[in-house]
């Protein structure tokens, strides 16, 4: 008989433009709360770009010191500084003596583009206090959105086949760079004003601290949050390639990640959708192709709405968001969160509410 791997959620870290950590930034999606703003960021067509970003005196009120390295910029000193805050607040719970298994998600390559050095990122992450993680057990995934998803597939590696206590996943981003900006402009894909069909560049982090034993995990009145095995797969027809998207990527993974349901029961979905049309063809392909175990009267929510897009931060803000409202939903026990990459691979994951005396 095969073991059903799972997580359990032993705790939640984020920062995003509408909130400094977890519940503040729940709290503001559920209330719809958006922090849009036309932007100092100008397109080649000398228009204003909306964006959403982190509160400026967060970073400036940051008290540690930050390694710098040969070449810095305001996107890399905003992406350390926003990891090394949601680290620590996912952390905070914790009490293990050892280290603890770090698997990271970070943004996307994109050709003449400059990203952030994956060693000046990890160098200025790891060895804080308050942040006891393990430079042996690190990996780094640089696919985007979909990252922190299908970094849990190797957690929960960690947890069943290396007996670890905990891992740490998660995933840090900001599209608050002009060199980005411009490039995303130039295929039009930057919310303006006269704009019909962009995105929000927005910018955030965000960590989940994942358990094994349930009495470690995250306990809302009773109530723990189950993490099970993601879907993972690739859509031929992404952003980039030439091919039509056809939705087959988040129809697969969707399927895979609902495979231990038998009927219709996911009450809600968490979509990184951007406000681009691009994704609303696979997200509608999904959801019919998956609509015997989908409640019937299915709520979707794409909080970029809110805090726009975050990028790689988006697969554990989006968990993070999920849980804490499912933990709330007395109606619900399962939610579905979904990503989906500008490059070939999609990801979701299906929550399970259980009760922590089951």
């Amino acid at each position: 008989m095969n073991t059903i791997r799972k997580a359990y959620l032993a705790n939640i870290g984020m920062i995003t433009p509408t909130g400094y950590d977890a519940s503040m930034t729940a709290t503001s999606v559920r209330a719809k709360i958006s922090s849009y703003q036309v932007s100092e960021y100008m397109t080649p067509d000398n228009k204003a770009a909306t964006m959403s970003g982190v509160p400026e005196v967060l970073f400036d009120s940051f008290a540690l010191d930050i390694d710098e390295g040969e070449y810095y910029s305001d996107m890399y000193d905003r992406m350390i500084k926003m990891a090394i805050i949601s680290a620590q607040e996912a952390l905070s719970s914790t009490s293990t003596d050892s280290s603890i298994p770090l698997i990271l998600a970070l943004p996307e390559p994109i050709p003449g583009i400059k990203q952030i050095p994956q060693n000046l990122f990890l160098k200025n992450l790891l060895n804080r206090e308050g942040v006891p993680l393990s430079l042996s057990d690190l990996h780094v995934f640089h696919t985007g959105r979909s990252g922190v998803i299908h970094a849990l597939e190797l957690a929960i590696d960690y947890l069943y086949n290396q007996n670890k206590e905990c891992v740490l996943v998660g995933g840090s981003d900001s599209y608050w760079h002009l060199p980005l900006i411009h490039h995303l402009a130039q295929t039009n894909r930057v919310l303006t004003k006269n704009s019909k069909d962009g995105f929000v560049p927005g910018e955030g982090a965000g960590f989940l601290l994942l358990t094994k034993d349930k009495n470690k995990a995250l306990n809302v009145d009773g109530q723990v949050i189950v993490l099970h095995e993601p879907g993972l797969a690739k859509e031929a027809g992404h952003m980039f390639a030439s091919e039509p998207n056809r939705g087959d990527g988040l129809d697969a993974a969707t399927k895979a990640a609902l495979s231990p349901l038998e009927s219709a029961q996911v009450k809600k979905i968490y979509s990184s959708m951007n406000g681009e049309s691009f994704w609303s063809k696979e997200l509608g392909v999904a959801i019919m192709r998956s609509s015997a175990k989908l409640d019937e009267d299915l709520d979707i929510e794409h909080p970029a709405d809110c805090y726009g897009d975050i990028g790689a931060a988006s697969g554990a803000v989006l968990t993070g968001i999920a849980a804490l409202d499912l933990l709330k939903n007395p109606a619900a026990k399962y939610y579905m969160v979904q990503c989906s990459s500008d490059g070939p691979w999609r990801s979701a994951l299906l929550l399970e509410k259980e009760p922590i005396e089951a």
